[in-house]
């Protein structure tokens, strides 16, 4: 019965978690249609005309705020905002729906119960946006408001040709956007055949360039943390007046920029394909489950009785009745299969089955697609033993790590991936702590962004691990299975396991260098608290430990739990339970750097 009813509480949480809606998670607005005109002038600027049409909530107070890149420009300037109110029709034969613009009033400080009023403020970075603060009319419903604005210096020239950096749809800011059209205008005679348009951070968002020179970007709707970011080269002769003149050539780079965040977005869109599959079987999984609890409930109550006796009579039977006054304890159990004689087992030849491949690529070899987060802290941990990083302990509980002077072309994919998010996203480019780490993938609002950001690593070391031939698809069925290669280096595996669990009691039979060696292995082999519990009993605080040592260095060993509580947090963060029911709208945290400036 016990058991019963933990089953039933659990499905029943697990309704309440699949349809329930957080009242707070929803926006006060949202945005319905948002047309976008952009044309660029022959000075570098831009003239934009954007029609917005709001749907606002009946608990919406306050205004509605269109926050404007200006990043990538000198100034905003020549901003106007309109109302759009239906024009009177002069006749019935009209084909085509006539409207009129009523002009917003500019107030220096709006008072909260004011409308079709605007005004302006610096944005949460002052030197890349700008607020426009709009007061509509009073009272839930749909209201369209126009902007008209001019953005200087925007485009910039290089030698080869003339690039437009602009994100019209800004993010992080939590607005569910849907029906997005814009269009960008480019200098008269330019030819299409010259025009590489790139739209990034939409997982909808499509791009082209038509006949006359156009390039349009369409999305149907945008989730609350995607955000379109756009760029356009094409050839410079039409911006003869730019001002922002760049002495090297710009081509190439904007087309390797464009690949590396197309990958991006590839990637983020097969995650959600899987994470849709994944909550169409929870759901379909927990309506089978219930019906089937139904039906067993149904005929428990009909039966009117548990036959449990004769499972108890037959547990009583098979369990040896104890001596009187003799007690069963844990070192009685299993004794007589021990040996006398210890010295008589030999412990075989301990080594690695394969340094060719990382601790992560073991992940893929032993639990197949079922990469875990705590695999990128065996990874963290090789790169040190290799000697790419040096880890130093940071307040007695946590680590430093810096990267050494390297040739970064040594790296795998997923090696480099994983440097460059934590070393130069979340740490200044050379040092990180793990304590940093820690605090940006826990901090509220970055978790969906951890989660996506692991996922394009996962896909990496899946990429890596598949040139090892570990598996091989059987068809017709989609399975996979291992290949001769792949079960030779299980066993192989399975076998230092097992040995290592062993020696783990008597950590002083291996050379510490050895037990480095093997380290970051034993976290992708799933024996990392057994690994520190015996090497803590042996070395105690480490003050015995010799030699030429990266992680278990005389002064790195005191905090050495601190790997184990890092690799249970991120494990705990992309908990596949969760992961089923929030959408992965982690793109905050992959718009690449806006390092257009210093080009």
């Amino acid at each position: 019965m016990k058991r019963f009813s933990f089953v039933l509480t659990l499905l029943l949480f697990y309704v309440l978690v699949t349809f329930t809606v957080y009242a707070d998670t929803s926006p006060k607005y949202s945005v319905r249609e948002w047309r976008i005109s952009a044309v660029i002038n022959p000075d570098g600027s831009i003239d934009v005309e954007e029609h917005i049409t709001y749907d606002l909530s009946r608990t919406h107070e306050g205004p509605v705020v269109r926050y404007v890149d200006i990043a990538h420009s000198s100034r905003m300037e020549k901003l106007e905002v309109f109302a759009v109110i239906p024009a009177a029709t002069k006749g019935s034969d009209q084909s085509e729906s006539q409207y009129d613009l009523k002009p917003y009033e500019f107030v220096d400080d709006p008072d909260q119960n004011m409308s079709e009023v605007y005004t302006t403020r610096p944005g949460a970075r002052p030197e890349e946006i700008q607020d426009v603060c709009i007061y509509l009319p009073t009272g839930d419903g749909q209201h369209t408001v126009v902007l008209r604005y001019r953005l200087n210096d925007l485009v910039y020239l290089y030698r080869d040709v003339a690039v437009l950096y602009w994100n019209p749809i800004l993010n992080g800011y939590g607005l569910d956007v849907r029906n997005v059209d814009m269009r960008i205008a480019l200098p008269q005679g330019t030819k299409p055949d010259n025009v590489k348009a790139f739209v990034y951070g939409a997982l909808e968002g499509s791009c082209e360039v038509l006949e006359d020179g156009t390039a349009v970007i369409m999305a149907k709707k945008l989730d609350s943390k995607e955000f379109i970011e756009v760029t356009v080269a094409f050839p410079k002769e039409g911006v003869s007046r730019g001002r922002k003149v760049i002495d090297n050539d710009g081509l190439e780079r904007v087309l390797e920029e464009q690949r590396l965040k197309a990958e991006e977005m590839e990637l983020l869109r097969r995650q959600e394909e899987r994470e849709q599959k994944l909550r169409l079987a929870a759901i379909v999984g927990m309506t089978v489950g219930i019906i089937g609890i139904g039906v067993c409930v149904g005929i428990w109550v009909s039966s009117g009785r548990l036959k449990l006796s004769s499972i108890f009579s037959e547990i009583k039977r098979r369990v040896p009745d104890t001596p009187a006054g003799q007690a069963i304890t844990a070192q009685g159990i299993g004794a007589s299969e021990e040996p006398k004689d210890e010295t008589q087992r030999e412990m075989p030849a301990v080594d690695l089955p394969a340094d060719y491949y990382t601790p992560a690529e073991l992940s893929a070899l032993l639990h197949g697609k079922r990469i875990r987060p705590g695999d990128m802290v065996a990874t963290l941990l090789d790169l040190a033993v290799r000697r790419y990083l040096d880890v130093k302990v940071s307040g007695g509980k946590a680590y430093v790590l810096t990267l050494r002077d390297f040739d970064h072309t040594n790296l795998k994919p997923h090696e480099e991936y994983l440097v460059n998010w934590f070393f130069k996203d979340i740490g200044d480019g050379k040092k990180v702590s793990t304590k940093a780490i820690l605090q940006t993938a826990c901090t509220r609002g970055f978790e969906r962004e951890f989660c996506n950001r692991f996922a394009i690593w996962k896909e990496l070391v899946l990429r890596q691990a598949i040139r090892w031939g570990f598996n091989k698809r059987v068809t017709p069925f989609k399975i996979y299975i291992r290949t001769l290669f792949g079960k030779q280096h299980y066993r192989s595996w399975m076998g230092l396991k097992k040995t290592l669990k062993q020696l783990s009691h008597k950590a002083h039979s291996l050379p510490p260098a050895d037990w480095e060696r093997f380290f970051a292995y034993a976290f992708s082999m799933g024996i990392g608290r057994q690994v520190i519990d015996g090497l803590k009993k042996a070395y105690s605080e480490g003050g015995t430990l010799k030699g030429d040592l990266a992680i278990l260095g005389k002064g790195n060993f005191g905090a050495i739990d601190h790997w184990l509580d890092l690799a249970k947090r991120f494990n705990l963060m992309s908990s596949r339970l969760l992961r089923i029911f929030v959408r992965p709208a982690a793109l905050q945290l992959l718009v690449a750097e806006r390092n257009h400036k210093s080009m």
